[in-house]
């Protein structure tokens, strides 16, 4: 039996506010080694925001996010001690802690090889030739060799989002937070894209995915976490949240997004 005792996420109490507006309740999560946890929910109920403090994108107001052993400890004021200190925990995350954004973020004037190249070489000071090498490897594996040349301009979306996959990849990531990758796909794109990120599953890349697509979650999802109000309401395996929600309001969302 697989052993996944190793936890590298701890979320305690986290909480995040806009001035009134709570958007994150204290919630709680621990996340293990190679586990893939999908993180569904209506709009406008805090998934992208819970994703973003993780690596202090978004600075919490209350609680606290251990990752890897660095802790950031969530703090109401933007200045001071603490925000220091959060802001140089941070930087270290970074390092071990890969993020794929919904618009893809590439660099426009820079072709797809030196897109995934541009990290390693400029950030962690590896050697260009084995970069390049490394890269053309994972751009093979994300089905994007044939066009190492070309711009981000030339691509199509979920073209983009697989090299962004790829440049991720290639700063060798412990931990990758993908928030809404398919959300900015034509249609047509988005299994593409989904089919990458299934294949990391398969070889175990610890995962936290905000998604729309719960087909997706059901597949490739060692959990499901059900957000709305700023609360996960629902966490358990693709089977226990989709087919036997506990909560009234998991099960009203459920009938229309499933149709059962």
């Amino acid at each position: 039996m697989e052993d996944i005792s190793k936890k590298v996420i701890l979320v305690k109490g986290l909480s995040k506010s806009y001035g009134e507006l709570e958007v994150l309740k204290k919630i709680d999560m621990d996340v293990h080694e190679g586990e893939v946890i999908c993180v569904i929910g209506p709009s406008g109920s805090g998934k992208s925001t819970f994703l973003r403090c993780l690596n202090y994108l978004e600075h919490p107001t209350g609680g606290q996010v251990e990752i890897l052993g660095h802790t950031i400890q969530g703090t109401a004021q933007e200045k001071g001690k603490i925000a220091r200190e959060n802001e140089k925990i941070a930087r270290l995350i970074r390092q071990d802690v890969g993020m794929v954004f919904q618009q893809f973020n590439l660099w426009p004037h820079k072709t797809v090889l030196e897109n995934v190249i541009e990290g390693p070489v400029q950030v962690k000071k590896e050697n260009r030739d084995k970069s390049v090498e490394e890269a053309e490897k994972l751009l093979d594996r994300v089905g994007m060799l044939a066009k190492k040349d070309s711009y981000p301009t030339q691509l199509s979306g979920g073209q983009q989002q697989r090299v962004a996959i790829a440049r991720t990849l290639a700063m060798h990531p412990k931990v990758i937070l993908f928030d809404e990758p398919t959300s900015a796909l034509d249609p047509e794109f988005v299994n593409e894209v989904l089919n990458v990120i299934k294949g990391l599953a398969k070889d175990k890349m610890t995962m936290i995915v905000v998604t729309h697509e719960m087909g997706f979650a059901a597949e490739a999802a060692d959990r499901v976490c059900f957000m709305d109000g700023g609360f996960i309401i629902e966490d358990g395996t693709p089977q226990e949240v989709f087919q036997h929600p506990k909560t009234d309001r998991a099960r009203q969302f459920f009938s229309k997004i499933l149709n059962v």
